[in-house]
């Protein structure tokens, strides 16, 4: 049956805006309208307040019965279809209830190329706290553009912490905003511990600020057979800035209505901001994991993602790591864009400023991480011997995004010497720099931290030719050699896993 939004649109505003200005108690309310591309309905489409979930009919409509507490109405993206953006390139896949004219339909424009292989970059941690950082940001966004330009249809997702003080008023999310867009590709962003509301009563009032600017803080949508979810794990505890990573019911009920469309066997990637696992949790140091550090309900988590071929991406920590955690479940950390809040050319943990590149095929999927300004070969930093005060007899290399499959090897004169020892440490490079520069940051409540991505080798002769080769889980090459640098190395382009 055709609804009839001329009776249902205006009462619902109507409604709506009645309860805003009043604070009246909580309503029932009818949410509908009409999901259309290229004038014709589309079936099929996930429409929520995010709480609810409701699918359009064959023509097109939904009807979805909601609380006067919901302020937001939005769509699940299907494949097949572009990302509706502002201006400034933000995903904008939601309607606000109550706005006076704003309407409750969804139109979508059929993509123009296919999406069955595609690429999703992820940024973690811009967190801009001043205007002077912006240029260095707009310089990723160039970097990424450039990434983009192959034509691989590409989108981006920010993993929170978009700015650095959400005191400054106004707060700089519209400037952040503005300078990723000269990306070029649609964004997709994540609430963050530092894009909270200090102050407020309880978590359900930490977010507006977000809310306002980006839309809903959970949120879905497809590319190719992928299915992407977006997530909202800062949980604000109401005193001072005090938060820990924490998915509450609403969420995980949501989520559960959300995956039920998704049929087991498919590839499910679920993007937030505070990781859910760690490298005390690695060791089985449970009592080292700090609340503030991980997802205290990750169990619920992963017991929804069970069916599925699942990739975490997460941030927050500001260093790289992998998980592999489970045969289905893999989650990949962040490093910051901002390294050490834009004080330094490399994180904490000596990885350089960059994102991770995840390009999928199907269900499959590879990934990388990419330094702004170098070519997608340079995956690490090695120092000769001598260079490392560390090991200052070793040749010491950090290779920014390894998991237990990656192949550290190295080669003496020409000889193959096998792989190279694992070993945790500070790196060399981060720790110098922050020596010589601490005194004038900023921000000097952080610097180098210890890294368990490091490899080291004991040549027999300090003046020994070396070269080192590092093989991801893909296959990928890259290759170091004392005397020359780094070399050309070989990289597939296609998705292998």
């Amino acid at each position: 049956m055709k609804l009839r939004r001329d009776i249902f649109i205006p009462a619902l505003t109507a409604c709506a805006a009645a309860w805003c200005g009043c604070g009246a108690q909580t309503r029932t309310i009818d949410l509908c309208g009409r999901v259309t591309a290229s004038g014709k309905g589309v079936a099929g489409v996930a429409v929520t307040d995010g709480r609810t979930i409701v699918r359009t009919d064959s023509t097109g409509y939904y009807l979805m019965p909601t609380t006067s507490e919901a302020d937001l109405v939005y769509i699940s993206l299907p494949d097949g279809y572009e990302v509706p953006a502002k201006e400034d390139a933000a995903a904008c896949l939601y309607r606000r209830i109550g706005d006076p004219g704003a309407g409750y339909d969804f139109t979508l424009e059929p993509t123009a190329r296919p999406s069955e292989r595609h690429r999703v970059v992820v940024i973690a941690d811009p967190q801009v706290y001043f205007d002077c950082e912006l240029d260095s940001l707009r310089r990723a966004a160039a970097d990424i553009r450039r990434l983009a330009s192959d034509g691989i249809p590409t989108v981006g997702l920010v993993c929170g912490d978009i700015i650095g003080d959400i005191t400054r008023r106004p707060p700089l999310f519209d400037a952040v905003h503005e300078a990723l867009a000269a990306s070029g590709i649609p964004l997709f962003y994540v609430a963050g511990n530092h894009d909270m509301d200090l102050g407020v009563r309880t978590n359900d009032y930490a977010k507006r600020s977000f809310r306002d600017h980006f839309g809903p803080t959970c949120y879905s949508f497809d590319r190719g057979r992928v299915h992407f979810v977006v997530l909202d794990d800062c949980f604000y505890i109401g005193r001072s800035y005090l938060y820990v990573g924490y998915l509450d019911e609403g969420q995980l009920r949501w989520l559960e209505q959300d995956l039920a469309g998704v049929e087991p066997g498919r590839t499910v990637v679920v993007a937030m901001h505070i990781p859910t696992w760690s490298r005390a949790a690695r060791r089985g140091e449970w009592g080292r994991e700090e609340s503030n550090k991980v997802l205290n309900n990750r169990q619920a988590l992963y017991r929804l993602l069970e069916p599925y071929n699942a990739h975490l991406l997460t941030a927050h920590e500001h260093y790289n790591e992998n998980y592999p955690l489970r045969a289905n479940l893999y989650e990949h950390v962040h490093a910051p864009l901002s390294t050490l809040f834009w004080q330094t050319p490399r994180s904490m943990d000596g990885v350089p400023a960059g994102y991770g590149v995840y390009e999928f095929a199907g269900d499959s999927v590879t990934w990388y991480y990419k330094a702004v300004d170098y070519d997608r070969s340079r995956q690490f930093t090695a120092y000769g011997v001598g260079e490392d005060p560390q090991r200052p007899d070793a040749v010491t290399v950090n290779v920014w995004n390894r998991d237990p499959d990656w192949q550290v090897c190295w080669f003496e004169n020409g000889e193959p010497r096998g792989a190279m020892t694992p070993c945790e440490g500070y790196d060399a490079a981060i720790s110098d720099y922050v020596r010589r520069h601490g005194a004038t940051f900023k921000h000097r409540n952080i610097g180098a931290d210890r890294t368990e991505h490091l490899y080291y080798a004991v040549p027999s002769s300090p003046d020994a030719a070396i070269r080192i080769e590092v093989r991801d889980r893909f296959g990928n090459l890259s290759v170091w050699e004392s005397g020359t640098g780094y070399l050309t190395s070989r990289h597939q382009t296609q998705p292998t896993q």
